[in-house]
C-alpha cells in the first residue's frame, strides 16, 4: 500500500501537470485573440475601398476561373447579426430587404444578379423565400462552364438551409432549383459544391443557440463537423470533432477546412461515400482564419484572418459603418509543397491595422484581362477592399 507521502507527491505532480496544461491553454487562447498586441499596416498602400454603402456585408467571394468575374454574397448588416449572435434579441424591423448577389469585373463595375424562381405559368418571378446569405460556392458544368450552379448557406428565419440556383454566365438573373436542409445541418457556415446536387458544408458548432453554444465558443470545444450531401440528397457526417469549422474549399481531390477555434486549416482527402480522411493541418500562430479561397491555377490558398478577436466581436456587435484601428486583418497565402499532406509554406501578404477595413472574412484572387488583384470582403463592413499590388 502506498504511503501518505507517496500519495501526496502523486497528487502534487498531478496538480502541477493540470496547472501547466491550464496555463498553456490560457496562454494559447490569449495569443489567439491577440490580447495585448498592437499592429501596424504592412503592404496595404495599394488597397482601396470599393462600393461603399452598396457592397455591404460581403461575407464571401468566389471568382469564376473561366471569366475572371467575381461573385459576392452581400447583405443587410443588421440581419447578419441575427445569425452571428443567435442568442441575442434583434429588432425585426431592421431585417427588411433581401440580401444580394453581385458580380464585379476588373474595372470595379458591379451588377446585381436577380434571384428568381419558376412560376406556375412557366415564367419567372422574384424568389419568394427568405434569403440571408453566408458562405457560398459555385459548381461549373465540365462540358460548358458558362452553366453554373450556385449553392448558398441561407439563414432563413425558421431554419438554416442551403439554397441552390442555376445561372448562365452573362445573364442578369439566376433561377432557384431547390432549397435543402437536414437535422445534421443545424449551424451551417460555409459550403463547397461537388456537383449540381452534392456538397460539403461546415457546421461551426454543436449547438445553434443557447448557453451551450456560448460555452462551446468560449472554451473552444471541438463540437463542430462537416456535413456531406450526396447526389441523391442523403446527408451524412463527413468529418467531426473540429473546433469551429468555418471556411471550406477544394483543390482536386483535397478538401480544406478552416478550424477557427484551433486556428489553422485541416487537410482532408475525399473518400468513399463522401467521408473525409484527415491527413494533417496548417497551424496559424498569430491570427484566426475565417474563409479561404483556393487559386485553381496552382492550388495556393488565400486566407483572411483576424488579429484581435475580442475587438472583432465588439465591432460585429456594434458596427459603426466606419473603420476602427482596434481590430485588424491579416491576409495569408499558403503554398503547398510537393504534396499537400507534406505541409504548406506560409506567407504573410498584408496586414491592415483597421484603417482600411475593420475586419475581413474572405480574400479572393481575381485574374481578368491581364489584371491580377486581391478582393477582400467582410461580413460586417459597408464596402469591399481591392488591393492591386499584393497578389
Amino acid at each position: 500500500m502506498a504511503s501518505p507521502t507517496y500519495r501526496r507527491q502523486v497528487c502534487l505532480a498531478a496538480a502541477a501537470a493540470a496547472f501547466a496544461a491550464l496555463y498553456m491553454y490560457v496562454a494559447h487562447s490569449l495569443a489567439i485573440i491577440g490580447f495585448g498586441k498592437t499592429y501596424a499596416s504592412v503592404n496595404a498602400t495599394s488597397c482601396r475601398q470599393v462600393g461603399r454603402g452598396m457592397l455591404q456585408g460581403c461575407e464571401d467571394i468566389v471568382v469564376d476561373p473561366h471569366t475572371g468575374l467575381a461573385y459576392l454574397a452581400c447583405g443587410n448588416l443588421a440581419a447578419r447579426q441575427r445569425w452571428i449572435f443567435p442568442n441575442e434579441a434583434h429588432d425585426a424591423s431592421l431585417h427588411a430587404g433581401a440580401d444580394h448577389v453581385y458580380v464585379m469585373d476588373e474595372r470595379d463595375a458591379v451588377a446585381d444578379i436577380r434571384l428568381l424562381e419558376p412560376a406556375a405559368d412557366g415564367g419567372l418571378v422574384p424568389f419568394s423565400q427568405t434569403i440571408r446569405l453566408h458562405g457560398f460556392d459555385i459548381y461549373w458544368e465540365p462540358k460548358d462552364p458558362r452553366r453554373m450552379t450556385f449553392m448558398f448557406v441561407n439563414h432563413q428565419l425558421d431554419r438554416a438551409a442551403v439554397s441552390i440556383f442555376s445561372h448562365t454566365s452573362g445573364a442578369d438573373h439566376m433561377v432557384h432549383e431547390e432549397t435543402v436542409w437536414s437535422e445534421l445541418l443545424w449551424s451551417p457556415n460555409n459550403i463547397v459544391a461537388m456537383s449540381k446536387h452534392s456538397f460539403y458544408a461546415t457546421n461551426d458548432m454543436k449547438y445553434n443557440h443557447g448557453v451551450l453554444r456560448e460555452l462551446s465558443s468560449t472554451l473552444r470545444l471541438p463540437g463542430g463537423h462537416v456535413v456531406y450531401r450526396n447526389d441523391l440528397g442523403a446527408f451524412s457526417i463527413a468529418a467531426s470533432h473540429i473546433r469551429f469549422p468555418n471556411g471550406i474549399a477544394k483543390y482536386r481531390d483535397w478538401i480544406y477546412v478552416v478550424a477557427s477555434g484551433d486556428p489553422g486549416v485541416h487537410i482532408y482527402q475525399a473518400g468513399a461515400a463522401g467521408r473525409l480522411e484527415y491527413t494533417g493541418r496548417v497551424v496559424y500562430s498569430d491570427s484566426v482564419p475565417d474563409n479561404i479561397f483556393v487559386d485553381p491555377a496552382n492550388g495556393q490558398i488565400y486566407s483572411a484572418s483576424f488579429l484581435k478577436v475580442l475587438e472583432m466581436y465588439k465591432y460585429f456587435k456594434h458596427p459603426s459603418l466606419a473603420t476602427t484601428q482596434a481590430a485588424g486583418t491579416k491576409v495569408v497565402r499558403l503554398t503547398q509543397r510537393s504534396n499537400p499532406s507534406h505541409g504548406f509554406d506560409i506567407e504573410s501578404l498584408l496586414i491592415d491595422s483597421g484603417e482600411l477595413m475593420p475586419t475581413a472574412t474572405i480574400a479572393a484572387l481575381q485574374r481578368r484581362n491581364q489584371v491580377k488583384r486581391l478582393l477582400i470582403g467582410c461580413v460586417m463592413c459597408d464596402s469591399v477592399s481591392v488591393c492591386d499590388a499584393v497578389a
